[in-house]
């Protein structure tokens, strides 16, 4: 009696993760379709997260996280709409300005953080019903500056350093890199700035932060120190930086 109830509990276990496997694949097949008719492109499936079938509109439906094939930097998040079954959401669009303004402003930032090791990526973050696809093809300045400034823009940034420098020499640096961010004409505007170990691999915690928002202090790698600033702060030298530096994470 013992092993044919194990046996049968095996059989169930067996057949329910069969079930949950093909529901996975099902819900993948169903929002790929939905992007690649909506945008006539192909998409790689990085990574599925399940939702909850009973309560999706407290714990979200199925959603993966994509990027076009060969366009890794285009990564973004596609899924089923909570409130109404069958229909589907994506932020390419974000995706695409978002990358627009990390080439945009890839010199600027560069005479800034000279003779630094760094990588860094623009986030942009706009409610759902104030943009669509048929503006993939705009330029996000110009989104800005004709359509919409409610619009919150981070500039995330890896600064690889060691455990003996002293952040404060960063100071001037960071004001100015602020001032760079604060020019852009949106309502929100944030500098995040992790100091990490100079070994650390950040490249795709970078490329992928405006998806999974994990902050500094869940990095994989040292940190040693962080700066996150913003335009509703009074800062207006170099030296004002310094109450908002954080050691070992944010």
């Amino acid at each position: 009696m013992k092993k044919r109830t194990i046996f049968i509990l095996s059989l169930l276990m067996l057949v329910l993760g069969v079930t949950g496997c093909m529901s996975e694949v099902s819900s993948q097949e169903a929002i790929l379709t939905y992007l690649e008719e909506k945008y006539d492109e192909k998409f790689e499936v990085e990574a599925f997260k399940e939702g909850s079938d009973t309560f999706k509109q407290m714990y979200g439906a199925d959603k993966v996280i994509v990027h076009p094939e060969g366009k890794l930097e285009h990564v973004f998040l596609a899924g089923e709409d909570r409130d109404h079954e069958g229909e589907y959401y994506d932020n390419y669009v974000l995706s695409i300005w978002s990358d627009e303004l990390t080439r945009h402003y890839e010199k600027e930032i560069k005479s800034i953080f000279i003779d630094s090791d760094y990588e860094y990526r623009f986030l942009i973050y706009i409610e759902d019903d104030k943009y669509d696809s048929s503006m993939i093809g705009m330029s996000a300045m110009d989104y800005f500056k004709n359509i919409n400034k409610d619009v919150g823009l981070v500039l995330k940034m890896a600064v690889k350093t060691n455990s003996n420098t002293n952040l404060n020499k960063y100071n001037k640096r960071v004001f100015d890199l602020f001032q760079l961010v604060k020019a852009v004409d949106v309502e929100s505007t944030t500098l995040s700035i992790g100091f990490v170990g100079g070994t650390a691999d950040v490249s795709d915690y970078i490329r992928t932060s405006s998806i999974n928002n994990t902050p500094w202090s869940n990095m994989k790698g040292k940190v040693f120190g962080t700066v996150v600033i913003d335009n509703t702060l009074d800062i207006s030298t170099p030296k004002d930086i310094n109450q908002y530096i954080e050691m070992d994470g944010e």
